[in-house]
């Protein structure tokens, strides 16, 4: 394989120590540096396709510009699961565009520890249980964001969807009379919290039901938690029967037929990339509880 350039080879090629170019490439203010000096180490590293690693560039400038998302994929929820990775790549796309590197972390709960990253200076967590969350959270002392999640916590930010909003939608389209089918959620508060806004005893996980119990549902009405998972539930209850809550991302998968709810994933995206931002910055807001619809 042939060797990646080293910060020595840069320095040796354009004629200067290896601190300069450290200087330079990390854009280190107070140094006394020649405009001459910077342009040639800059075209030196870009000619040798120099990269400097992430790691480097945090001990040089205190600020590694990484960002961790942490979540927990459940093999009982496979159209939540899609969810998540849809709203991981939105946080990606963004934080990119922000010049920040986002490290995927997916939680283990077999694990007994999970050593933490001491390069991040940010942390994104989605949907985890209160006690996975404070091991989680207890390793880190960064700005951390709950996000589809509940933490009740003056310490943490935490961004959710307003079910409570949006299931009045449903009544408007149904009246009170309907039942919600969900995925479950790690986090206990956050399910507990979209429960409560539907009709009592109409909440049914999908990972509870056999086929007969769907079928049984053809003659009720039907409000859906997901896109995807509204896909499947065509299968058993009829689209004037059905509504579903999506992302705005994901609600042109759906038949134009189907009554759609929409929960602006795009917005919860850009709010958990600005309050990030604005936290690593020093500029902390006093609201820590955020809904999104």
């Amino acid at each position: 394989m042939e060797k990646k350039p080293t910060v020595k080879d840069v320095a040796k090629a354009a004629g200067v120590s290896v601190a300069t170019v450290s200087y330079v490439l990390n854009d280190k203010p107070g140094q006394k540096i020649s405009e001459e000096t910077r342009k040639k180490v800059l075209q030196i590293a870009n000619l040798l396709h120099y990269t400097p690693r992430q790691e480097a560039v945090g001990l040089a400038t205190g600020k590694s510009k990484m960002i961790g998302i942490t979540y927990h994929l459940r093999a009982d929820s496979p159209s939540r699961n899609l969810e998540i990775t849809h709203l991981v790549n939105l946080l990606a796309e963004r934080f990119s565009r922000m010049g920040y590197h986002m490290i995927i972390i997916p939680y283990d709960k077999e694990a007994a520890k999970q050593t933490p990253n001491r390069l991040l200076e940010g942390m994104i967590a989605i949907d985890l249980s209160e006690k996975d969350f404070r091991a989680m959270a207890n390793e880190y002392f960064i700005p951390v964001i709950c996000l589809d999640m509940m933490a009740n916590d003056f310490l943490f930010y935490q961004i959710y969807t307003d079910m409570t909003t949006l299931s009045l939608k449903a009544r408007e389209h149904f009246g009170d009379d309907f039942y919600l089918i969900m995925d479950p959620y790690d986090n206990e508060k956050y399910q507990n919290y979209i429960t409560e806004s539907i009709p009592s005893g109409h909440t049914i996980f999908f990972s509870d039901c056999d086929v007969k119990m769907l079928e049984s549902l053809r003659k009720e009405n039907v409000l859906v938690l997901g896109s995807y998972l509204g896909l499947i539930m065509r299968q058993y209850i009829p689209d004037h029967k059905l509504a579903v809550i999506s992302y705005q991302n994901t609600a042109h998968i759906l038949d134009r037929s189907i009554y759609k709810i929409e929960n602006d994933v795009s917005k919860k995206a850009n709010l958990t990339t600005n309050i990030m931002l604005n936290a690593l910055e020093q500029k902390f807001d006093l609201t820590h509880d955020y809904k999104i619809c």
